[in-house]
């Protein structure tokens, strides 16, 4: 280094020479490009169910067969299934299935023969659990029969009531372990990268007997070392947390694990994280050029990143491209801000606090703008992927508060404004303060230490957040929900319930029964001589003494308006005096159903409508029936139920596109800024 002239100023000059912030504005614009590419992604984001989820069987939920067949076939939405555990019951309550088999040829079917079956007539339960391509366990139940005998309706409701929809408990072994590889990774993926660009440039050049750059190679490796031994051990715990899914953890249970490819990709990571392990222990000995251990490093980490994000929600969810691609952008993106700002607080302030004190503050203002490009780089490509991955998941805004997963998301999203804030400090307030002939670094340390402690909390809310269900898996599975109707004679009401079932009023005020095609349902009628006297639900739920009995057999004649499909049922009476079956609606679309008795002694006819939506469209709450018109007689027209979008999730779609356009243009400015300060 020259001498002569004072050393504070000409190391800070030096340090944002116009050769070097030519080479910052092209790194930030090629990251705004890819920030940019974020709204294609947006643009086709719909709300998704992750992990693996039954779509279809054969025999179908509920469907009556002749005579049992050879084999039980499940398929699946979402993601592929790795390991799959079917018991099929017979109406004895003897298992009668074998080994569970997942076809080679498409990962989302799997098949369990019935073995030692004597054909009994009855229902047979069908109780399922997979591990899915992304490492979580989903399970459920249903039923089919065998022979002409009607459903039981005691039973139907039973089976309803154990299907509790997707289970949020959660291994805490996999969330910690979780948690720590997102911590371990990001500070691999953006410590080299914040090392290179924004740390090496200025101690370099800073004519100090304390040599800090030698200072910052031995704790940047230590630093570094540290992360690749946290991010071994965390990996190893969650590979055998998911190996732990399959069964009690032994040699067995390993064996089979590693043989699916979810296992396969857990090998690699130990391969990466033993190789990075090697590396980092190398150059914490000397043994390796700075060049070579910074770049083994990124490229270790980035492979890492890339098993990650294939194994992700979205990845196994959406696209194993698109949506891994979204997941590594947000891990890059985190790596860059988080990453950034623990090299800043755990190597460069230590290593400035070595310097002489009239080149610290200078220094240190240098590098906080040169790493406010990777950092504004970062938190542009981490939040507008955030909301692509939040679009896909969180269907709702009430599942912000009625879901694991979207409470998780909501307090990692109160941190992530918290750290913003205090990054913004240290930005527009704390530099200045650098810059200026009394500047201290204390303060300035204080504030990037309490940023990267938040951060870190964000990283272990993002373990659970990516270990527990979407929301758009348990939002609104809360089991069956029943629906009333009530139609009120000069002397008799009549309520018909259906269970599962919503109801929905038209444009005119009337309501009509919400159901799905080929679904059991519970239909139930209730005959009372105190018309209004309760609300609909509670009429055959509560008022026992003012059910009245039938002195002819209860029918229900189901009419498809817009088909041929005419079904006529008998309901039975049940002991707490109501009529009940257990009968599906074949198609979908608007039907007329009319009830016919003789409640004590007076006949009735009574017509209820209904709209039924296509096997698997019906969603809780995402339906609304339009353009509806009634006539006398049951001369109904044409009814529509049409699922609409939410708002919250368009609301998200452009939160990503803001996110993209706004964050893009910061950093250019920012780049451009840092370039004339050259």
């Amino acid at each position: 280094m020259r001498e002569g002239g004072p050393v504070g100023r000409r190391s800070h000059r030096d340090a944002s020479k116009p050769t070097r912030a030519t080479g910052a504005i092209r790194t930030s614009l090629v990251l705004v490009v890819v920030a940019l590419s974020i709204l294609a992604l947006a643009s086709v984001a719909t709300p998704i169910a992750a992990h693996a989820y039954l779509s279809e069987s054969d025999p179908a939920n509920a469907e009556q067969v002749d005579e049992l067949p050879d084999a039980v076939t499940l398929s699946f939405s979402g993601d592929g299934v790795q390991v799959a555990d079917v018991t099929v019951t017979d109406p004895d309550g003897e298992v009668i299935s074998g080994d569970a088999a997942v076809d080679p040829d498409d990962a989302r079917v799997v098949s369990v023969p019935l073995e030692d079956a004597d054909d009994v007539e009855g229902m047979y339960a069908v109780d399922w659990e997979v591990l899915a391509d992304d490492g979580h366990t989903t399970s459920g139940s249903f039923f089919f029969s065998v022979g002409d005998e009607p459903l039981d309706r005691d039973a139907v409701l039973e089976s309803y009531e154990d299907d509790e929809g997707p289970d949020e408990e959660l291994s805490m072994l996999a969330v910690g372990s979780k948690g720590l590889v997102l911590v371990a990774l990001v500070g691999l993926v953006g410590g080299p990268i914040t090392a290179a660009v924004a740390v090496y440039p200025v101690v370099r050049r800073l004519d100090s007997p304390a040599r800090p750059t030698r200072v910052v190679d031995r704790r940047l490796t230590r630093v570094l070392a540290g992360a690749s031994v946290l991010l071994f051990a965390s990996a190893l715990g969650l590979g055998l947390a998911r190996a732990a899914s399959i069964g009690p953890l032994s040699i067995e249970t390993l064996g089979l694990f590693l043989e699916t490819p979810l296992g396969r990709t857990w090998l690699v990571q130990l391969a990466a994280a033993i190789a990075l392990c090697g590396v980092l222990a190398a150059a914490v000995l000397g043994a390796l050029s700075r060049r070579t251990w910074l770049a083994a490093t990124a490229f270790g980490a980035t492979v890492v990143a890339v098993t990650v994000g294939w194994t992700s929600h979205s990845a196994t969810a959406v696209d194993r491209l698109q949506g891994g691609a979204v997941d590594v952008a947000h891990v890059g993106g985190a790596g860059l801000w988080v990453g950034g700002l623990v090299v800043l607080a755990l190597v460069a302030v230590p290593a400035l606090r070595a310097t002489d004190r009239e080149e610290r503050t200078a220094a240190a203002a240098a590098t906080v703008r040169r790493y406010s490009l990777l950092a504004l780089s970062g938190v542009t490509l981490a939040g507008a992927t955030g909301f692509v991955l939040a679009a896909w998941h969180v269907p709702s805004a009430s599942a912000l508060a009625d879901t694991l997963y979207g409470r998780s998301l909501s307090a990692k999203t109160l941190l992530v404004l918290l750290a913003l804030g205090l990054g913004g400090l240290t930005r527009f307030v704390l530099l200045r303060r650098l810059e200026s002939p009394t500047g201290s670094i204390v303060t300035f340390a204080r504030t990037v230490r309490l940023e990267v402690v938040v951060l870190v909390v964000v990283l272990l809310l993002s373990g659970l957040l990516t270990s527990a269900p979407t929301a758009a898996v348990v939002g609104g599975d809360d089991g069956p929900s029943t629906a009333a109707i009530e139609r009120e004679g000069d002397d008799v009401a009549v309520t018909l319930l259906a269970i599962p079932a919503e109801v929905r009023s038209t444009a005119e005020g009337d309501d009509r029964f919400l159901l799905q095609a080929e679904e059991p349902i519970v239909f139930e009628v209730a005959f009372s001589n105190d018309p209004g006297g309760s609300d609909a639900v509670e009429a055959t739920a509560v008022r026992d003494g003012d059910l009245l009995d039938s002195d002819r057999t209860v029918r229900v004649l189901a009419d498809a308006v817009n088909g041929d499909a005419t079904i006529e049922f008998e309901l039975e009476e049940t002991d707490d005096g109501t009529y009940a079956t257990v009968q599906s609606l074949p198609d979908d679309g608007p039907w007329a159903l009319r009830v016919t008795a003789s409640p004590d002694g007076q006949f009735v006819s009574e017509w209820f409508d209904a709209t039924v939506v296509p096997s698997g469209d019906y969603d809780h709450g995402d339906h609304a029936v339009e353009d509806v018109d009634h006539h006398d007689d049951h001369d109904h027209d044409d009814h529509q139920v049409g699922a609409t979008d939410s708002p919250f999730v368009i609301g998200l779609q452009f939160g990503a596109i803001a996110v993209a356009v706004v964050g893009s243009v910061a950093v250019v400015l920012e780049a451009f800024r840092f370039g004339r300060r050259g």
